[in-house]
């Protein structure tokens, strides 16, 4: 008797072991594959010196001109000062169009002492996107995100900047980064 409990037992076991493999083994049974090709390419969009870029300041710095520094613009006591071409947005590609937009990133300064500092993207007719910062003497008010636009190969739009200070405005700054979307 005891000799059939053991083959019982060792039988048992080997039927929860072979049930246990074939679990296993099932849930694991395919797979799916994916190879991927990633090429670096160069950007068709990018920023160039305008004919006002020494007065505002500005210098271009990454691969192919991805970043803009403005550094010298002014906003004077009650009259507004227009940057008409400090910086060009190009489109470079051969053909087609490319999606772009304008997007705040960030503000950080006092608002006490300016009326807007507006950023408008522009081919010297027509406006196709701007961001209008705006001051009620003590907030800013940060504008939204445009919409994506359509630029077309191979043409450049301004970014006009226009500032104004309030009446008896004494010292102050403001720095703003935005940013230009690519799609």
């Amino acid at each position: 008797m005891k000799m059939n409990y053991k083959k019982s037992l060792k039988l048992i076991t080997l039927l929860v072991s072979a049930l246990l493999i074939g679990t296993v083994s099932a849930s694991v049974y395919y797979s799916l594959t994916m190879t991927s090709t990633v090429s670096v390419a160069t950007n068709d969009v990018y920023f160039v010196l305008g004919a006002d870029n020494e007065t505002a300041g500005v210098s271009l710095t990454g691969a192919r001109n991805t970043t803009a520094t403005i550094s010298s613009l002014k906003a004077y006591a009650n009259a507004t000062t227009t940057y008409s071409d400090p910086l060009k947005v190009r489109n470079n590609a051969t053909s087609g169009t490319t999606n772009i937009r304008l997007r705040p990133v960030t503000l950080s300064g006092g608002a006490s002492q300016f009326v807007f500092i507006n950023f408008t993207l522009n081919d010297g007719a027509t406006t196709y996107a701007s961001l209008n910062y705006t001051s009620n003497g003590s907030v800013w008010t940060t504008p939204s995100t445009t919409s994506f636009v359509q630029i077309s190969a191979p043409t450049e739009w301004y970014v006009t900047i226009e500032t104004k200070a309030i009446d008896g405005a004494t010292s102050a700054s403001v720095t703003i980064a935005i940013a230009v979307d690519i799609q």
